[in-house]
């Protein structure tokens, strides 16, 4: 085994190999020729002492020891990367980077944002919006929303949501005394890009297509549209009420059914961060505050799926 530690554009060559499956490919992307991939993967592979990739038609897959070696380096890495975060906040605010979709950052995150980065602030919060798992390390989390939990992570999820239909006020005074299931179908409803929601208030297997109403990509787009009379959208209960409240969207009808999934905070395997634990606790602490079960931040209950600390 070869002691010396290998440069980072030599486990840079492994990250990307294996994101690709080729080293030909690797290659490419880094800009780089085939024999200069070869080389520094394997200058990785003898200081690891162990084959981190198999032969496999005509690429390369992970060996089983590859495998936990990559989520290692690839962690490490990315706590490379944050460590020059720390210039944007000064040394004395920690960043915690946090992963977040579209919708969520505009009706949670944003309006939370001051109370979550504590008063008076201890810590700097940076936004990385986007729709896919954000990569995980000690100064990050991320907000995921489903049944979780997801490769590679721990996830703690937060508060049980319930559907209830919401329409602007002017809407909802036009519909008839006692919205039932069967009535509220003569009426446009608006989906967002989860199609289980309104078949599963509705207590049917499944909604066919229909012309009359609208398919918007965003939880928040399709809030918005119902705020235009454009239809009946299906609030995520307690998660869309503010956002509700500030539209002024009005519930249709008392009944609710309970969401299967839910959001969840997601963090990486390993060691987190004091300021990552509070901004964890600090999300907890709201989501259940939302829901009216506490309005303390609470520690993380020892029955759910994974501890923070």
């Amino acid at each position: 085994m070869d002691h010396s530690l290998p440069s980072l554009d030599a486990f840079q060559a492994v990250l990307v190999a294996a994101e690709t499956g080729s080293f030909s490919a690797a290659a490419n992307a880094l800009d780089i020729t085939h024999g200069a991939i070869s080389r520094r993967i394997a200058v990785v592979e003898a200081w690891a002492g162990c084959r981190i990739f198999e032969r496999h038609g005509r690429g390369v897959r992970l060996s089983e020891a590859g495998h936990d070696i990559v989520a290692q380096v690839e962690t490490l890495l990315l706590q490379f990367h944050d460590i020059r975060l720390g210039g944007l906040g000064g040394a004395d605010m920690p960043i915690v980077r946090a992963g977040v979709i579209n919708s969520f950052a505009r009706l949670w995150m944003i309006p939370n944002l001051m109370r979550l980065e504590g008063h008076p602030k201890d810590l700097h919060i940076l936004l990385d919006i986007d729709s896919r798992l954000m990569p995980l390390a000690t100064d990050r989390l991320a907000i995921r929303y489903g049944a979780g939990p997801w490769p590679g992570s721990r996830s703690i999820p937060l508060t049980q949501e319930r559907f209830r239909p919401y329409a602007s006020a002017t809407f909802a005074a036009a519909l008839p005394a006692g919205l039932t299931p069967e009535t509220i179908l003569s009426h446009p409803l608006i989906h967002d890009q989860y199609d289980d929601g309104w078949p599963l208030w509705l207590d049917l297997p499944r909604l066919a297509v229909r012309p009359r109403d609208r398919h918007l990509p965003g939880y928040d787009l399709t809030l918005l549209a119902a705020a235009e009379g454009l239809g009946i959208a299906l609030v995520r209960t307690p998660y869309g009420e503010d956002a509700c409240r500030k539209l002024g969207l009005v519930p249709v009808s008392e009944r609710e059914a309970s969401n299967p999934k839910r959001f969840h905070i997601a963090v990486h395997n390993g060691r987190l961060s004091p300021a990552t634990q509070r901004l964890a606790h600090r999300i907890e602490g709201l989501f259940s505050e939302e829901a009216g079960v506490r309005g303390d931040l609470r520690q993380p209950d020892p029955s759910n799926v994974c501890p923070i600390a």
